[in-house]
């Protein structure tokens, strides 16, 4: 038998093996595949297209931040956002404390006065009670001027040094009984002989002519302070002016004083008009505790309303 020639072995052997070649292309290009990445990209170009590719991702987050802030600030996003993350309210539920209030603009684009903010050491709690205390706080009268009426009772209230200023008094006598006509002037114990106040002491620091009057019946006219009753009264208090009877007035111990009636007689209420009264004049300190209650009297009285 002939051996076969070298044609046709090589014949065969394509026949018998077909992915020879296949695999020896495959091997060229893989081999032709690694030079190209070799030559085409460096350790320093991969570190430079990572870096980019951080910034394009930066950039991109905060453009995509940028248009959440903006749609935020919408009135209709705030309000669904407000509608989204409400809680649910419940019968049991506590409210939740109300959030501090942003900043806003005028139409200036000038920033509004921002209300002032509880700092660490002074929480908001604390400001609001200062500032109610504020509101609330009364003037201090120290810390201001003082009316002309203040002044002078400011003055009066401060004990004076006693002294006559009226020396010399005399009087006329007048009718009914040829009595001693005198008037509230004559007993003013501050313009007679300076005293403010008036101590127990003073019917003996009276001027003469003043203390002669004790026991004299006299003729004085003044205003009746509003007694118990209406009808029938068998004493009452003379009052100066019709401003200590009706309206309160802080009077002095001579300004206002006792009368008492003669045996048998009585008076009704003179409301808010001046008359007379005669009667028998008395001038003692009575005291209680240590209070001057009252100095003058008249008793023995008849009342001339005319």
């Amino acid at each position: 038998m002939q051996p076969p020639d070298h044609q046709e072995f090589d014949h065969v052997q394509a026949h018998l093996y077909p992915a020879r070649q296949m695999i020896t292309f495959l091997l060229l290009l893989s081999v032709g595949s690694l030079a190209v990445s070799g030559t085409g990209c460096s350790s320093s170009e991969q570190t430079e297209y990572r870096q980019f590719s951080d910034k394009i991702d930066q950039s991109g987050q905060e453009t995509v931040a940028a248009s959440d802030a903006a749609d935020s600030k919408s009135p209709a996003a705030q309000q669904n956002q407000q509608s989204a993350t409400q809680p649910e309210t419940r019968a049991d539920a506590t409210p939740e404390p109300a959030p501090a209030k942003q900043q806003t603009t005028t139409a200036d684009n000038s920033p509004a006065k921002a209300e002032p903010t509880p700092t660490a050491n002074q929480p908001a709690k604390q400001i609001r009670v200062e500032e109610l205390a504020l509101v609330a706080r009364k003037p201090d009268p120290s810390q201001r001027a003082l009316t002309e009426q203040e002044q002078k009772e400011l003055a009066a209230s401060e004990p004076r040094e006693v002294k006559i200023l009226v020396k010399d008094r005399s009087f006329r006598k007048v009718a009914p009984e040829n009595v001693l006509l005198i008037n509230y002037d004559d007993i003013d114990l501050l313009k007679v002989m300076n005293m403010e106040p008036v101590t127990p002491q003073a019917p003996e620091l009276m001027p003469e002519w003043l203390k002669d009057l004790d026991g004299q019946r006299i003729r004085i006219r003044g205003f009746m302070y509003p007694p118990f009753q209406q009808t029938g009264n068998e004493f009452f208090q003379l009052a100066r002016d019709n401003q200590i009877c009706c309206f309160g007035k802080n009077p002095k111990i001579y300004d206002l004083f006792p009368v008492v009636m003669r045996d048998g007689v009585t008076t009704d209420y003179i409301l808010n008009r001046p008359f007379d009264v005669v009667g028998v004049f008395h001038i003692k300190a009575e005291t209680v505790d240590g209070e001057l209650q009252r100095i003058y009297l008249i008793d023995d009285a008849i009342v001339i309303d005319k």
